[in-house]
């Protein structure tokens, strides 16, 4: 006769399977391109060199190179690259828009704001244009008041074009003012900010039609296109020095975080820093009349370490312990963090976890 294994052997043999299953399977989902994605080299080199891209309405990519970043170069490029056969195809400019500013028209067009007229020291265009994907046409436009090279333009909510920084085509210092753009009108006066701001200074316009500057200076500011007026400091960086060469992202406004905005700021600096920060605007308590809740403070999080402290309870219900960074939480859920200064830590909550847990702050030296 055989015997039988012991029902608690069985158990274990299942467990073991169990928690083996469990370990691979992170594995094989990182092996999967359909749900993790696969960077692939393509074989065609760009004919020029790609500075700023656009992706276009008719899923094609307006490349623009103009002098390339070589001062002799005299013959200004652009280019359409075909993601379905690899090919560009190039056309000349009529003026250098090597480091200029570029986005997107309600519309479909791309505006393409400043360019280089001078090299070392460099000084930026007055001149602005306009591309056509249904035409393929470059249409220069109404002149900027002054020179801009390196700057930000933003479309804002009413579908005008906001401008601010670069280099100036008069002495290269940096253009403090902001000009607002509109289709078929022309520019507005200039607006002058009360700070100096860097090159490409990274905008986003928030739900309520101002525009939020996060950096890559330790301080950030807003401007209100209504008022043409700023307000200055709304948040300071928990990384103490400049976000140099980093990038800024405003992320998804969605119902379920009730269009709260939510900027994350990452990397730059010198030597470059790994560390990521998260700015989003505070619940103001105060309302002002049919304007809707007055701007109120930023609040940041920024390389938050979750943990849990021995005996440390909320309401009755015990804090648990998430193995995620704020900044990580943040990119997928909706946090709620109140800081306890004398304890150095934030008590937080993850709505859709439905979980409290305390976030402890962590040197980012």
């Amino acid at each position: 006769m055989q015997r039988r294994a012991p029902l608690s052997s069985l158990k274990a043999v299942t467990l073991v399977l169990i928690a083996l299953f469990t370990l691979t399977l992170p594995l094989a989902l990182t092996a999967q391109a359909n749900l993790q994605g696969q960077w692939t080299t393509l074989p065609n080199l760009m004919p020029i060199n790609p500075v700023h891209v656009s992706l276009l309405s008719t899923g094609k990519v307006l490349v623009v190179s103009g002098s390339g970043n070589v001062p002799a170069n005299l013959n200004f490029q652009a280019g359409i690259w075909d993601p379905q056969t690899g090919n560009t195809t190039t056309q000349p400019l009529s003026w250098d828009m090597f480091c200029n500013g570029m986005v997107v028209l309600p519309d479909g067009r791309v505006f393409i704001n400043s360019g280089t007229l001078q090299y070392d020291p460099f000084r930026g265009d007055r001149r602005s244009a306009i591309y056509d994907p249904s035409t393929n046409v470059f249409t220069t436009v109404e002149n900027m008041a002054h020179g801009r090279w390196y700057p930000t333009v933003t479309t804002l909510g009413d579908g005008r074009v906001m401008t601010f920084s670069g280099l100036d085509d008069l002495t290269g210092a940096t253009n403090k003012t902001v000009e607002i753009y509109t289709v078929n009108s022309g520019w507005t006066s200039e607006f002058t900010a009360p700070f100096t701001p860097p090159l490409y200074p990274r905008m986003h316009v928030l739900p309520n039609g101002k525009v939020f500057d996060s950096g890559p200076a330790t301080s950030s500011n807003l401007f209100d296109p209504a008022t043409k007026t700023w307000t200055t400091n709304v948040a300071r960086t928990n990384y103490s020095n400049t976000r140099t060469y980093g990038t800024s992202i405003l992320l998804p406004l969605t119902p379920a975080n009730n269009y709260r905005p939510s900027v994350i700021i990452m990397g730059g600096g010198n030597p470059a820093t790994p560390t990521t920060e998260v700015v989003r605007r505070r619940r103001s308590r105060t309302k002002t009349s049919s304007r809707g809740p007055s701007p109120g403070a930023m609040l940041l999080a920024s390389d938050w370490k979750a943990t849990i402290p021995p005996s440390d309870e909320i309401s009755g219900e015990k804090e648990s312990l998430l193995p995620w960074t704020l900044s990580e939480l943040a990119l997928t859920s909706s946090v709620v963090c109140l800081r306890r200064s004398r304890r150095n830590t934030s008590v937080c909550w993850l709505p859709s976890a439905r979980t409290r847990f305390v976030a402890s702050e962590s040197n980012t030296t």
